[in-house]
């Protein structure tokens, strides 16, 4: 691209380029890495709603961000392996009492630490506030949604609402690095 004189040869730009290329590369491996788990373990259709709850509700709330692309590519295959497990093992034996629970916990957890933000993608000020409600409203909604398929469409039902509970582990997850990495700047 740049011998073809469609990006500039700075530096900055290249990096700029280079890290979208990167990101694009290791989301894509994310996603056939997902879907490939789902196949050969008989979770496709989990695997979908997996990347589609996951990839929408992180786009509004942010969240834990690994060090690595290598990291980054072994998490989201553990913490898919996970929602399968729980949506197989323990989300299918869920009553309302414990969907409210949840939805107290990751409503919570969106209240106080949403939208988490990224050193590569940081959030204007004036769209904080708004995000932290879009985050709120999407835990919300969609643990509703799992919650009324839970009868219907089992397996549609648990991995929402496994998917809901990873992702607000995450956010926390996100929020103890980010105060550890403070404590390491200042000691």
């Amino acid at each position: 691209m740049t011998d073809q004189k469609v990006i500039d040869k700075t530096d900055e730009v290249q990096d700029f380029y280079r890290y979208g290329i990167e990101i694009t590369i290791s989301s894509l491996l994310n996603i056939v890495l997902i879907m490939l788990i789902g196949a050969l373990t008989g979770h496709l259709l989990q695997g979908i709603i997996y990347l589609v709850v996951f990839i929408a509700v992180r786009l509004i709330t942010g969240g834990y961000h690994a060090d690595t692309y290598f990291r980054c590519n072994l998490l989201m295959c553990i913490t898919f392996i996970t929602v399968a497990f729980l949506s197989d093992k323990v989300c299918v034996h869920m009553n309302i009492w414990t969907i409210a629970a949840l939805i107290a916990f990751e409503e919570i957890i969106a209240l106080l630490f949403c939208p988490v933000e990224n050193e590569n993608k940081p959030i204007e000020e004036d769209k904080k506030p708004k995000l932290k409600v879009c985050g709120m409203a999407a835990f919300l909604l969609l643990d509703l949604l799992g919650g009324a398929l839970l009868d219907k469409v089992q397996v549609i039902g648990s991995t929402i609402l496994s998917t809901n509970i990873l992702i607000a582990i995450l956010i926390m997850l996100a929020k103890i690095k980010e105060k550890r990495g403070v404590k390491n700047e200042n000691a």
